[in-house]
C-alpha cells in the first residue's frame, strides 16, 4: 500500500517520509521496510538515501509541495551518483485519487538483469491495486549507452503531449549538448487509456542498496528549478 506524506504534515510511521515545515512531498508507491530520507542541500539538488534497515523493493515518488499540476509538463533532472541496482527517473502527471493513493506516469532506467540501456514506461494507481500498482507500457533501448554498469552522471528529461497522445524522452551525457526530441537518445510511447491526464511532475527513486545514497542534480519542470526541496 502506498502513504504519502507533504509539507508540514506529520511524517508517516512506516510510509512516506516529509521533514517537518517540509515543502516536498514524497509517496512509498512499493514499501519495503524503512523508507528513504531526503536532504537537499542547494537547490535543485536532492539526496536520497536508504537506511541500513531498508530493502531493495523500495521505490518512491518526490515532488516539490509548490508544484502546479499541469497537462503537458516537460520535467529534467541530472542523475549525478549511484551504484548497483540504483534506480532513478522521472514522475509525470502524478495526481492524488479521491479514495486514497495516487495515479502517475514514470520513465524510469531499467535495472532488471543489469540492461542500464534500457527504459521504460509505466502508468501506477496505486489506489486500485497496491499489491501490483504499476503497469508497463513500453520500453527504448539507447543506443549511445552501454548495457552495464550504469552511466553516471545521465542527464534525462520526459514529458507527455496531450495533442498525440504520446510520452517522449531524452537522456545524454556530460560533455554532450542536449539532444532533440525524437532523436535515437530517447523514445516514445503511446499513452494508455488509463494514463492520468493532468497532475505534478517529480521524480523516481528506487532500490537503493541499504546504508547507502545516490543523489539528483538540476531537478526541474518546465525550466525552472526546483526549489524548496527538503
Amino acid at each position: 500500500m502506498s502513504t504519502a506524506a507533504c509539507g508540514t504534515d506529520s511524517p508517516s510511521t512506516g510510509g512516506g517520509v516529509s521533514s517537518p515545515n517540509s515543502s516536498t512531498c514524497t509517496v512509498r508507491v512499493t514499501p519495503d521496510c524503512s523508507a528513504y530520507t531526503y536532504s537537499n542541500p542547494s537547490p535543485g539538488t536532492e539526496i536520497v538515501t536508504a537506511p541500513k534497515s531498508g530493502a531493495g523493493n523500495n521505490r518512491e515518488f518526490f515532488w516539490s509541495r509548490t508544484a502546479r499540476s499541469g497537462t503537458d509538463q516537460t520535467v529534467c533532472a541530472t542523475f549525478a551518483s549511484g551504484q548497483g541496482d540504483d534506480q532513478q527517473g522521472i514522475v509525470l502527471r502524478l495526481t492524488d485519487l479521491p479514495g486514497g493513493g495516487i495515479t502517475a506516469i514514470t520513465v524510469t532506467r531499467n535495472v532488471w538483469m543489469g540492461a542500464f540501456d534500457v527504459f521504460n514506461f509505466h502508468v501506477w494507481d496505486t489506489g486500485t491495486d497496491p499489491g501490483s500498482p504499476f503497469t508497463q507500457f513500453g520500453s527504448t533501448v539507447i543506443p549511445g549507452l552501454p548495457v552495464r554498469p550504469a552511466v553516471y552522471p545521465l542527464h534525462m528529461c520526459a514529458r507527455t503531449i496531450t495533442a498525440t497522445d504520446v510520452v517522449q524522452f531524452v537522456v545524454w551525457t556530460t560533455g554532450r549538448t542536449e539532444p532533440s526530441w525524437g532523436g535515437a537518445d530517447g523514445g516514445a510511447a503511446r499513452l494508455p487509456a488509463d494514463a492520468p491526464t493532468a497532475g505534478r511532475g517529480g521524480w523516481f527513486a528506487g532500490h537503493l542498496v541499504p546504508g547507502t545514497s545516490m543523489t539528483y542534480r538540476r531537478l526541474s519542470v518546465d525550466g525552472a528549478i526546483a526549489r524548496a526541496l527538503p
